[in-house]
């Protein structure tokens, strides 16, 4: 078994509160953008909690009043707009492992949504167990709009199951706490 406490990851904060772990994305000044290195440490943070014996739930916070802006436009978006089609399953996969290793971590995981939740962090929240959202929060499936159809961090495949729908007619547009999608057939 592993022992999580005591850990202090480079690209996001982590902390212990008991037997519960706290996320939270370390950029508020840009609303929480995810890089590279921080989707990769992550990934593996999330392999890690498997065998943890110190650690009973992970909860994602939001810091600064947003939880997470997806992919850095810096880091993330504009490398992969520039990328050959042979960088880009190198990336798909860093992205999709995330959510496999948050999926199969074996901990249930809360996403404590606030702000914007867009993207990447839309996944985050989607891939978690239990989803809070505050009445500002703001969820948006940006991908498409900056060419990454491909690059969906498997939102393909959660989504329809969470909405428990195949309609997808209004995944173009932004959806805020304060209302609930309605989708043909409710």
């Amino acid at each position: 078994m592993k022992a999580m406490a005591g850990r202090n990851p480079a690209h996001f904060l982590w902390r212990m509160e008991g037997d519960i772990a706290v996320i939270q994305l370390s950029r508020p000044e840009r609303k929480n953008p995810l890089t590279f290195e921080s989707c990769a440490e992550m990934r593996d943070m999330f392999r890690d909690l498997h065998d943890a014996d110190d650690v009973n739930a992970v909860v994602f916070l939001p810091n600064g009043g947003n939880l997470c802006s997806g992919g850095d436009v810096h880091n993330i978006i504009r490398p992969l707009v520039a990328m050959d089609m042979k960088g880009l399953p190198a990336f798909t996969r860093t992205t999709g492992d995330l959510v496999k290793a948050m999926l199969g971590c074996g901990k249930p995981i809360i996403a404590a949504v606030d702000g914007v939740a867009v993207g990447a962090g839309a996944i985050i929240a989607m891939a978690s167990d239990l989803r809070l959202a505050t009445p500002e929060a703001k969820t948006a499936f940006l991908f498409t709009r900056v060419g990454l159809a491909g690059c969906d961090m498997g939102a393909c495949a959660i989504l329809p199951r969470l909405l428990q729908t195949q309609d997808f007619k209004h995944a173009h547009r932004a959806f805020v706490a304060k209302e609930r999608p309605v989708f043909e057939g409710d």
